[in-house]
């Protein structure tokens, strides 16, 4: 049932929005105790939130609504009002009522806000293994009579939506941006379609909306816990069959195993935190031959026990070395531009570039030219001037993580390798 933060009253404006809040402490009171009216698996532990958009771009989001509030367009007032009245309703009367308490003199700090919008985030386990960071973290549902395929659920479809309008009209004009009326229109469409889905949901007065468990996997050897996402999870006698056709006369690959020739390459220039960074990725034949043994239904090597994840993806067209190396090549342009992106959000502020040497970025559920990808890459070298640095890096592993390829816990290819 739709719950309105202060019945028949529009939302107080907000406020200018130049302080950001503390990110490690962003949940209101009602919110962060929200998660006691559940009970959690074990594994779970207490419990944590996880933005569906994440707080970095919810909060570029922020930055214009009060200039938006504010502005002397009517039409641009008007539709920028309007979203932020229905931002206010969506997050309840006790939400608001806190965010409004926590803010300067009772202004709603849109930051905040945003940040604590209860469809906004999904129950689940503390610190999962595949963190996406600020990439787009949907609630996910298999596909009925589908085969472990799976889908986003009607919440998550039209919070990415608003979040994709947001990317390319903060993209336009040559990255000045476009927030006209007619995108604050777009965006409480999509919010209130969003909105919409969720009321739908029974929560039963709760704050937050009921964790969705299914979505999850545990897995006992790591004591790690991950989100399924979009990856599809085919039954063992499917996966069985997926294996045994791949590896059909498979040719060896073992005089890859440990050279360090490069396979691919690609340097790629970008703005951090005001330095000029050019940066150059390299996929060893070592690297490429990782990735075979790891993500690969060809040349996957249930030998191994040493794996450090509950879930192995595969990229399933992968049948030789050449396809291995062919495809680093075709993602690795993509890959450094992630990376420097990831790097100035999460290692910008640092005193020299130097001090990047050794740092080590590993990415979930990227979006790398229309492919969600896993990626692990370590800085090797940072050469240049502190001003316009020259940044070494080698990618370390590289796996499918959406739709692209088959997903298989740790306890599923344990009876595959049984039955192959």
């Amino acid at each position: 049932m739709t719950t309105s933060a202060v019945a028949g009253r529009p939302a107080p404006p907000p406020s200018t929005a130049r302080e950001v809040p503390d990110r490690t402490k962003w949940a209101v009171k009602p919110l962060n105790d929200g998660k006691s009216a559940y009970a959690l698996p074990t594994e779970w532990k207490n419990g944590a939130l996880h933005h569906k958009i994440s707080k970095e771009r919810l909060s570029s989001i922020a930055e214009q609504v009060t200039p938006a509030w504010n502005s002397k367009n009517p039409q641009l007032q008007g539709a920028a009002r309007a979203f932020w009245n229905l931002c206010w309703s969506v997050a309840g009367q006790r939400v608001a009522e806190a965010v409004a308490m926590a803010g300067a003199g009772g202004s709603p700090n849109p930051h905040r806000l945003l940040w604590n919008l209860p469809l906004m985030v999904s129950l689940g386990p503390q610190s999962p293994a595949n963190d996406p960071g600020m990439n787009f973290d949907p609630d996910t549902e298999p596909i009925p009579g589908g085969p472990g395929t799976r889908r986003m659920d009607a919440v998550s479809l039209a919070l990415k939506d608003l979040e994709t309008a947001w990317l390319r009209a903060a993209g336009a004009d040559n990255g000045r941006g476009v927030y006209d009326a007619a995108l604050w229109t777009t965006l409480h469409r999509h919010l209130q379609t969003a909105h919409l889905a969720a009321d739908r949901v029974d929560r039963e007065e709760r704050v937050l909306y009921p964790p969705l468990r299914e979505q999850w996997v545990y897995d006992a050897t790591t004591k790690q816990n991950l989100r399924k996402g979009l990856t599809p999870f085919p039954t063992c006698e499917q996966g069985r069959r997926l294996f045994a056709e791949a590896r059909v006369n498979a040719p060896s690959i073992a005089a890859y195993a440990d050279s360090g020739t490069a396979a691919a390459t690609a340097t790629v220039r970008a703005d951090v935190s005001g330095r000029q960074v050019t940066l150059t990725l390299t996929a060893a034949e070592q690297n490429v031959h990782h990735v075979c043994v790891r993500h690969t239904l060809t040349f996957f090597d249930f030998t191994d026990t040493s794996r450090p994840r509950p879930i192995n993806t595969f990229w399933p067209d992968v049948r030789t070395f050449a396809d291995a190396t062919a495809l680093a090549t075709t993602l690795l342009a993509g890959i450094g531009r992630s990376c420097l992106r990831e790097l100035d959000r999460e290692l910008g502020n640092a005193a020299k570039a130097a001090d990047w040497l050794d740092e080590v970025l590993e990415i979930s559920s990227e979006d790398v030219d229309g492919r969600l990808v896993f990626y692990n890459v370590q800085f090797t070298e940072v050469n240049g001037t502190d001003a316009a640095p020259a940044v070494q890096a080698v990618i370390e592993s590289f796996a499918p993580d959406g739709p692209d390829g088959p997903g298989f816990t740790r306890g599923d290819l344990d009876l595959i390798a049984k039955q192959l």
